[in-house]
């Protein structure tokens, strides 16, 4: 090891990156000259302050010196390149496929199919990796994040076999059993605790939830918010968080010291909002901090290797012909399984289709999903809707400037003109409920519906049109829909909903009489009636600490509706 490179490392390992960068940038005039460990340092450390693109070119020499790591290299660079959307997706579909299996190759390469919206690449990748693990191939059960998973995988066999966990350890039977074992005292008051790393208004989570958070019943439950969210979800709030009952900071714990806090406030209940979704803490779900772990709203699907004893769900999203596909038991709730709060979410007036650019005589159809949600079947669905109803626009939610361009190219090769797709950007949520409204009729995405998309929808008096799904995540449309009466806007399967969109563009009348409908049955009908979920959402707790206080093992639970909303 060169006294440079020395040098540089111990600085590095002080991290005083910028110090590590002076010592080597000497080296850098004479750049054929430099080791591997010299490359190396030199991505690391570009990485470390930022510079994403000088850490890429880096990563990416080392990886072209050839060896065992060059897939992981290769993978860095791809990652430093997220805001340079095809030069990220080229450097990682070289590193799948630079020969040696390597998951984590795999899984960059499969992220950005999807987020860049790759529908061929995606489609022909999809099927390679279903073969793989419908052959019981274990490499591939932890290639996908489970919540990349059901994006595109509407198999609850193979949804439930999935082994990639993000930052813990998966529980095992003997975790579980010591959990419950803990000694722990029931009082008169339950204790609910939530977890989440979600806790700001401007969140999509919490526009669902935080009114069920202002709802409880005090005299009969003691909330309290285990808080372990973002610097920029925390910046983002507009005042609401500030109100949250009881929140506290666990986000600068280990994983054992919020344990510990959570067990030290005896709480009975811990709802964890996250659950196989970005920046969970799975590790303090997994070392068990309290008697009755729940799973909700977060993650729609089973929760592989987290110790929840029950999830949330609905007669719809949850059917008892799922249980044998999740390890947790079931806590079925009366009408949908979603919160919505219907007292600080706004709702302002309609915009006009003037002011949003968009043409006074087309059929709107439009879907503000995230990007990685439009599936080659997606794509196909709505390419058919739009070539059947002619005089109809497609408007939909895409930022990403590679993303819109692949597609746009796309569903021209399907028949479609540029002309008939028109993007939108991110807009703050008053806006985005406005404009909302001056869409005819909402698509949803296969097989992962729209959640907060479709409920925020239905909240702007926009309908919703879906079809029957076969997992928790395809399920969801259907079960909003229902719970705000519109059940003859779910269609039996694809064929039957390309039908469906394509007479109703043909027929104004009915779309203003869904429209008039939806609007009444926002006050009315359950979906949008905190109050009333909450009930039975406490119901709900009630009863899994009613059979934990008699020494009952947890099982399926269903709660029964209440006569008034």
């Amino acid at each position: 090891m060169s006294v440079s490179l020395a040098k540089a490392l111990q600085s590095y390992n002080a991290q005083d990156y910028d110090r590590a960068l002076s010592i080597l940038s000497p080296l850098l005039k004479r750049p054929q000259s430099l080791v591997l460990d010299e490359i190396l340092l030199l991505a690391q450390c570009y990485a470390k302050v930022g510079k994403h693109s000088e850490a890429a070119e880096f990563y990416t020499r080392a990886a072209d010196r050839g060896g065992p790591k060059q897939a992981m290299l290769r993978t860095l660079a791809a990652n430093m390149l997220a805001n340079d959307s095809r030069a990220a997706l080229n450097d990682a579909r070289i590193a799948a496929k630079s020969g040696a299996f390597d998951a984590q190759a795999e899984e960059s390469y499969r992220r950005y199919l999807h987020e860049f919206i790759c529908l061929d690449e995606k489609l022909m990748d999809d099927q390679r990796v279903l073969d793989r693990l419908r052959a019981g191939d274990a490499r591939y059960f932890n290639v996908d994040f489970p919540h990349s998973h059901i994006l595109w995988c509407a198999d609850e066999s193979l949804n439930a076999r999935q082994t990639k966990i993000h930052k813990a350890t998966p529980f095992t039977e003997q975790s579980r059993a010591a959990r419950r074992a803990f000694p722990h005292v029931f009082q008169d008051k339950i204790r609910v605790g939530y977890l989440s790393g979600d806790f700001g208004d401007q969140h999509p989570t919490m526009r669902l939830l935080q009114g069920v958070l202002f709802q409880h019943n005090r005299q009969k439950f003691d909330v309290t918010l285990f808080c372990h969210t973002d610097d920029a979800t925390i910046k983002k709030d507009r005042g609401m968080r500030a109100k949250y009952p009881n929140l506290i900071q666990v986000g600068h714990l280990s994983d054992q010291d919020a344990v510990n806090l959570i067990r030290g406030r005896g709480i009975d209940v811990l709802v964890d909002l996250k659950g196989h979704t970005k920046g969970a803490r799975l590790g303090v779900i997994n070392l068990g901090a309290a008697p009755i772990q729940v799973a909700y709203c977060g993650f729609p699907g089973p929760g592989t290797g987290i110790d929840c004893d029950y999830v949330i769900g609905d007669p719809i999203v949850t059917p008892d012909s799922s249980r044998p596909f999740y390890h947790e038991k079931f806590c079925t709730l009366p009408e949908s399984y979603q919160a919505n709060d219907d007292t600080y979410r706004p709702l302002p007036p309609a915009a006009s289709r003037r002011a949003l650019g968009l043409p006074e005589d087309r059929v709107i159809f439009a879907s503000f999903n995230g990007p990685r949600k439009i599936t080659p079947a997606t794509a196909r669905l709505w390419a058919d809707i739009l070539l059947r109803a002619e005089e109809s626009v497609l408007w939909m939610m895409c930022t990403d400037r590679f993303a819109r361009e692949n597609f746009a190219q796309w569903m021209e090769n399907a028949g479609v003109g540029r002309e008939r797709i028109i993007f939108a950007d991110r807009a703050e949520y008053p806006d985005h409920i406005a404009r909302l409204q001056a869409a005819d009729i909402g698509l949803d995405t296969f097989p992962y519906n729209g959640h907060t998309t479709t409920s925020d929808k239905l909240w702007a008096g926009l309908p919703v049109a879906t079809y029957k799904g076969s997992h928790f995540a395809s399920r969801v449309s259907e079960s909003l829909l229902r719970a705000i009466g519109l059940e003859e806007l779910v269609a039996a399967n694809p064929r039957a909903y390309v039908d469906l969109c394509v007479s109703l563009a043909q027929a104004p009348g009915n779309i203003r009489a869904l429209k008039e409908k939806l609007n009444a049955n926002r006050r009315t009908a359950p979906l949008f009636n905190t109050r009333h979920f909450t009930r039975h959402l406490e119901t709900a707790y009630t009863l899994m600490v009613d059979r934990s206080r008699q020494g009952l093992e947890p099982d399926h639970i269903r709660v029964s509706p209440m006569e008034e909303h």
